[in-house]
């Protein structure tokens, strides 16, 4: 069977079924039912999974196009773009902000240096999107290699067409999961991993299958978290953005662009009707009919008279209209608005009059509300990830009361700009003015983790230079002078030899005090 088979080069499309080893060598058998379980479960989703990818990215092909195609049109690709628009723009939205820790606003834990060493600013917004695509991704966490130039923990995310999962419904975590190392050329795995609560199985297929390494983490949990969207009690590891109804839309879309196409090709060809004309008008000297095509570009044309003696009469028949295709395209973008939660004008649908800037608002308001509850729901998955980093980096295994309480911020989903935000927070300073000086404030105007860090660094740069402008000017008698110029018409060793008494030369005033000489009372 390995000879008919082509190496796959698309992986979005895969056909392969993988069959469980039956025989893993140093596998304990009690693990080869949840192996079972969790092959299982990644056969069985493949294909929706796949299915959706093709959606995401363009390269779905309709079935049944319709009596109304001509055949020769029938290959013709037409692309609608619009489940990648709802899924880019549900996950531009949920910009993850850095751990924070009820007591401090900073990084009390240090993880900022694993994320940065992990790419989160990159791998994690992948895996969001990922999410609603596939209405899950599983973020495994382990060990790193630091000899190899790893990270002290690792923290990679599996898509959902790479994993799978099963769900303990009594500790709301996962009871086991499976994640694809590496493939070979026809898309058969040759390497996975099997994840529990104790260990983690490294398998390997060479002439046969092995276990490669395990790995004994003490977490007394899975080191994988599930990052799911729109998850609900029957579905805990959620909902696809590109559900069925979308996908139905999307069908209709094409559809319709693929009809307007050929009323667009018989539009710019016009349909005449000749009536009574002689058919050897039609044919070139030697006998041959001329291509019709020819006939309608050519420039001068000749039509004799028939055999009656009548002109033949020319008469052109009314094209049809691409208006009506245009008005289906705004209704089917209005419905995959309604199911999607994305401003209409995002669909590339123009309206007649601009929108203003409070009718652009409430049209994204389902969105943001969208996006707020997703971002709920992937801060408690996050939460988990973080104490997860924190005891395999301090060889811990257990959750402290200060490690229970991380969260996740996240930008505001609404992504107001700068100046709405900083009107806003105006308004809450002058109500509660001790606000101004807590960085929730720099958070709630739009200020990244950066840059807050980057302002508190130059405010107390600042402030400490001011600091010792104060003190120099108290040294100098307020004057800020340096403590080595004259004071007054004395300098300061003279008011030293004085007992720190000042003296006045003429008229001069006292410009410096000092403690009384021998009392301990101020003077």
């Amino acid at each position: 069977m390995t000879s008919l088979l082509a190496p796959v080069t698309d992986f979005s499309d895969l056909g392969i079924i993988f069959n469980p080893p039956t025989d893993i060598k140093g596998l304990d058998p009690a693990l080869h039912d949840t192996l079972s379980n969790l092959v299982t479960v990644w056969n069985r989703k493949r294909v929706r999974n796949s299915l959706r990818s093709r959606y995401a990215d363009g390269k779905h092909r309709l079935r049944d196009i319709g009596f109304s195609i001509p055949p020769s049109m029938r290959n013709l690709e037409e692309v609608v773009g619009w489940p990648a628009k709802a899924v880019n723009a549900h996950a531009e939205r949920c910009m993850f902000d850095g751990f924070v820790s009820p007591n401090s606003s900073d990084d009390s834990f240090d993880l900022n240096p694993i994320l940065s060493a992990n790419r989160w600013d990159i791998e994690l917004p992948m895996a969001i999107s990922s999410s609603m695509i596939h209405s899950c991704v599983f973020m495994a966490v382990s060990e790193g290699d630091e000899s190899a130039g790893e990270p002290p923990v690792l923290t990679i995310p599996h898509s959902a067409q790479w994993s799978s999962a099963l769900w303990n419904f009594r500790t709301r975590s996962l009871k086991a999961a499976l994640t694809i190392d590496d493939i070979d050329d026809y898309a058969r795995p040759t390497r996975f991993r099997l994840w529990t609560p104790f260990q983690v199985i490294t398998c390997q297929l060479g002439r046969e299958w092995y276990v490669d390494d395990v790995w004994t983490h003490g977490l007394g949990r899975v080191p994988v978290e599930v990052l799911s969207y729109r998850p609900t009690i029957d579905r805990p590891f959620g909902r696809s953005i590109i559900n069925r109804a979308v996908m139905s839309i999307t069908d209709d879309a094409v559809r319709t662009v693929l009809r307007s196409e050929v009323s667009a090709e018989f539009y710019s060809a016009p349909q005449w009707l000749l009536l009574g004309a002689d058919s050897d008008s039609f044919k070139d000297d030697d006998g041959n009919p001329i291509p019709v095509w020819e006939f309608v570009i050519g420039r001068l044309n000749m039509i004799g008279k028939d055999e009656d003696g009548d002109v033949p009469k020319l008469e052109q028949i009314t094209q049809q209209s691409v208006q009506p295709h245009i008005d289906q395209m705004r209704e089917l973008a209005c419905r995959f608005a309604g199911e999607t939660n994305v401003p209409v004008s995002s669909l590339g649908i123009i309206q007649d009059n601009p929108s203003s800037a409070e009718a652009m608002h409430a049209a994204e308001k389902d969105l943001v509300i969208d996006c707020s509850a997703a971002n709920r729901v992937y801060g408690a998955s996050l939460r988990r990830i973080a104490q997860d980093i924190i005891m395999l980096r301090d060889h811990t295994t257990e959750v402290t009361d200060e490690m229970a309480g991380i969260t996740a911020r996240w930008r505001n989903p609404s992504l107001p700009s700068v100046i709405d935000a900083g009107d806003a927070m105006v308004k809450l300073v002058g109500a509660f003015p001790w606000l101004a000086d807590t960085t929730v404030a720099l958070e709630e105007v739009g200020f990244t983790d950066e840059q807050i860090t980057r302002l508190l660094s130059e405010k107390r740069r600042a402030e400490a230079k001011s600091a010792l402008n104060a003190l120099a000017g108290m040294n100098g008698g307020g004057n800020g002078k340096p403590d080595s110029e004259p004071q007054g018409n004395q300098s300061s060793d003279q008011i030293a030899e004085d007992g720190g008494e000042p003296r006045t030369t003429g008229d001069g005033p006292n410009v410096a005090t000092a403690a009384g000489k021998g009392t301990g009372t101020a003077a």
